[in-house]
């Protein structure tokens, strides 16, 4: 176990890849979220991207990712503290209260029990850790911080809370955000630009997307049905990209060197690189080895999103910026025999419309992640669920287990059937 921090308390960090790990026991009715700022020496961050939430979970220096699928604590931030720039002297880890004002009340840090923050290493060694037991009625609360201190690195233990949640705690370090409180979504919701397209709006650009992708079915076809080669196929692909996805001519960058190899197609929006392409043969079958060349190329690269193709088949891949190449299957698509407008809607996501729409394919990957076997087991495994399966067999069955052999028993269903 690593050191036990009081509040106020701090201890010297030597790793320079650590995790941050967030954990809470509030009730499952209280929607609780994590964020990081990362501060200059004014106390203020240097521009929006410096805010890290789950609509935008990593920095451009990649010295922090937040890891939207911990095992093993609510909220866990990735940080390579070697990359963090130099007029940047700390790191800020906050949580904040999520769940909206109601006729009970406004929920408060002091409904999510014991709050803490801890430290690992590489092999998952605790380094330390800060348990905050008491709250008050703060929405939003600043639990530590990684500070610089004479060229190395300390964490401190803070526990300050702000009465006005996320919004209030995030204009203090100097980020442009709207205010969301009057939205029926979750609080820290918050959009560092404008909101995204409504669902109609979305299902009209699917509509036109499917128009234009139908064209080129017949072209598709004939090249799978008669094995392209790489070079016919990708003449198509290029078409595809601009006459359907609307990016121009310069935002399609092909041949692309990264680290001494190249890639298919870098795809670019306002000088921004946003998705790393891999073509494969007209319809040849999509392999392991071919997910690892294309998503390497992004992990190399600090591209978050790989596209892996063969004309037919569109894979898209959220690539996580960790020590391994961590990459996870976010949507495929199938273009034939027939394109689908749900399938569109899909597709959307990675047109140049939808790349220039911040968070949307980031809102695509949450809901995907949030739905793995992984994490509806740690939900089912919640105290809250354990009891509530306890009183339904006693009701049912008249028989009376206490929790902790409810869970050890779902413990066995769901891990070892």
């Amino acid at each position: 176990m690593g050191i036990e921090l009081k509040q106020g308390a701090n201890t010297a960090i030597l790793d320079q890849n650590i995790a941050i790990a967030i954990g809470w026991n509030a009730d499952a009715s209280l929607e609780a979220d994590a964020s990081a700022f990362l501060v200059n020496a004014a106390g203020k961050v240097r521009n929006d991207q410096d805010f890290i939430f789950y609509n935008q979970t990593q920095t451009s220096c990649g010295g922090l990712l937040l890891d939207t699928t911990p095992t093993h604590a609510q909220r866990s931030f990735r940080v390579a503290l070697e990359r963090i720039p130099e007029d940047v002297i700390k790191l800020v880890f906050t949580v904040t209260i999520a769940t909206a004002p109601n006729a009970e009340g406004c929920p408060h840090c002091g409904m999510m029990g014991n709050i803490s923050i801890w430290a690992l290493n590489q092999e998952e060694v605790e380094l330390m850790r800060f348990d905050l037991k008491t709250m008050g009625k703060e929405r939003a609360l600043i639990l530590g911080e990684l500070y610089r201190y004479q060229g190395a690195w300390k964490f401190r233990a803070v526990g300050q809370g702000y009465n006005n949640g996320l919004d209030a705690l995030a204009t203090s370090f100097g980020v442009n955000i709207q205010n969301a409180a009057n939205s029926s979504k979750k609080e820290n919701a918050v959009e560092l630009t404008n909101r995204l397209p409504s669902k109609r709006d979305w299902t009209k650009r699917a509509v036109k997307l499917q128009q234009a992708l139908q064209k080129f079915l017949p072209q598709i076809n004939a090249a799978v049905a008669n094995n392209a080669n790489e070079s016919n196929t990708r003449m198509i692909l290029d078409r595809i990209l601009l006459d359907v996805f609307g990016y121009s001519m310069d935002e399609v960058k092909a041949e692309q060197k990264i680290q001494g190899r190249k890639a298919d197609y870098v795809l670019a929006v306002d000088e921004e690189d946003v998705i790393v392409g891999e073509s494969k043969r007209a319809g040849l079958t999509l392999r392991d080895k071919h997910v690892f060349q294309a998503t390497s190329y992004g992990a190399y690269s600090g591209i978050r999103w790989a596209l892996l193709t063969n004309l037919s088949t569109w894979q898209i891949y959220h690539i996580s910026m960790q020590n391994i190449v961590d990459a996870n299957l976010v949507f495929s698509v199938n273009l034939l025999p027939e394109i689908s407008l749900e399938d569109c809607e899909k597709l959307v996501l990675i047109s140049r419309f939808g790349m220039a729409q911040q968070g949307a394919l980031e809102k695509c990957w949450r809901e995907v992640s949030a739905l793995t076997r992984e994490n509806l087991i740690q939900a089912i495994l919640t105290e809250d669920v354990v009891k509530a399966i306890r009183i339904a067999i006693r009701r049912d069955t008249g028989c009376n287990f206490d929790n902790d052999l409810i869970q050890q028993t779902l413990l066995d269903v769901l891990i070892h059937p």
